[in-house]
C-alpha cells in the first residue's frame, strides 16, 4: 500500500506541475496578445525592458523637440506677417514723401492730408510692434530680442533667433528715426527735409527686410532641416521599439493554441489520476 500511495503521489504531483506550467504559458500568451506587448513585466525580458525604456525616453524627447520645431515655425510665420505689414506701411510712407516733395503740383491741404496718413502709418507700425505675439508672448516689442529653441533630445543644445524691435523710435538711420516724420517732428512734411525723411524710411525698410530674410533663413535651414531629421529619427526609434516590445501575433497565437492543448491534456491527466485514486480508495474501503 505504501508503494501504491507513493506512486499515485508522484503521478499526481507530475500532473499538477504540468497543469501549472500549461496555465502559466496560457496566461503569458493571453496577456501578450491582449496588450500586444511582448514585455509586460521585468521578468519577461530584463535586458529588453532596459533597452525598451531607454528608447521610449529618447522618443519622448524627440517628440518634444518636434513640437518645439513646429512651435518655432509658427513663431516665424507670425513674426514674418508682422514685418510684412510694417514693410507695406513703409512703402506707403515713402509714396507720400515722394508725392509731397512735388510742391508745384500739391496744395497745402493735400500735403496736410499726406501728413495725417503718415502719422497714421507710423502709429500702425508702433501698434504692430506692441501687438504681434504668439501664445501671449510678444515678438516685436523688444522684450523677445532673442528667442531660444530646443530642437534636440539634449536640452543643452539650442538654437537662437534674433528679432528686431519694431518701433518708430528705433527704426531708421543713425541720423534720424521714423518718429521724426510725425507732425511737428524734425522730418515732418512741413519741415521740407524730404531727403532726411527718405533716408530714415529707407534705413527702416532695410532693417525690416533684413529681419525677414534672417527669420526666413532660420526657418528654412534650421527649423525645416531639423524637423526632417527629427521625423526620420522618430520613425526609426518607433520601429526599434516595435521590434523589441511588440508582440509577434502569429507566433504568440501558435503558443496560445499549444498552451490551450497542453492545459486540456494536463487537466485530463489530473482527472485520470484522481479517478484512479478514487477507485483504489474504494477498493481499500471495501
Amino acid at each position: 500500500m505504501t508503494r501504491i500511495g507513493n506512486s499515485f503521489g508522484g503521478v499526481d504531483l507530475s500532473a499538477q506541475n504540468a497543469l501549472n506550467r500549461a496555465i502559466s504559458a496560457l496566461t503569458e500568451s493571453s496577456t501578450r496578445l491582449a496588450t500586444l506587448s511582448r514585455i509586460n513585466r521585468g521578468s519577461d525580458d530584463p535586458a529588453g525592458l532596459i533597452a525598451l525604456e531607454q528608447l521610449r525616453a529618447e522618443l519622448t524627447s524627440l517628440e518634444a523637440a518636434g513640437s518645439n520645431a513646429a512651435q518655432a515655425a509658427s513663431t516665424i510665420h507670425v513674426t514674418d506677417s508682422g514685418l510684412a505689414q510694417v514693410g507695406e506701411l513703409l512703402n506707403t510712407i515713402q509714396g507720400k514723401l515722394v508725392e509731397s516733395a512735388s510742391e508745384g503740383t500739391l496744395s497745402p491741404e493735400q500735403r496736410a492730408a499726406n501728413q495725417i496718413e503718415i502719422d497714421a502709418a507710423l502709429e500702425a507700425i508702433d501698434r504692430i510692434g506692441n501687438t504681434t505675439a504668439l501664445g501671449g508672448r510678444k515678438l516685436l516689442d523688444g522684450s523677445a530680442a532673442s528667442l531660444t529653441f530646443a530642437f534636440s533630445s539634449n536640452p543643452a543644445e539650442t538654437s537662437n533667433l534674433s528679432l528686431p524691435t519694431i518701433a518708430t523710435t528705433t527704426l531708421g538711420s543713425t541720423a534720424s528715426v521714423l518718429a521724426s516724420l510725425r507732425s511737428g517732428g524734425a522730418n515732418s512734411l512741413a519741415s521740407g527735409n524730404y531727403a532726411s525723411a527718405a533716408e530714415a524710411v529707407n534705413a527702416a525698410r532695410n532693417q525690416v527686410l533684413s529681419a525677414r530674410a534672417q527669420a526666413g533663413a532660420f526657418e528654412r535651414f534650421t527649423i525645416d532641416s531639423t524637423r526632417e531629421v527629427l521625423a526620420s529619427s522618430q520613425e526609426n526609434l518607433s520601429a526599434a521599439i516595435s521590434r523589441i516590445g511588440d508582440t509577434d501575433v502569429a507566433l504568440e497565437s501558435s503558443r496560445l493554441i499549444r498552451a490551450q492543448i497542453l492545459t486540456q491534456a494536463a487537466v485530463g491527466a489530473l482527472r485520470i489520476v484522481n479517478h484512479r485514486r478514487e477507485l483504489v480508495l474504494g477498493l481499500l474501503s471495501d
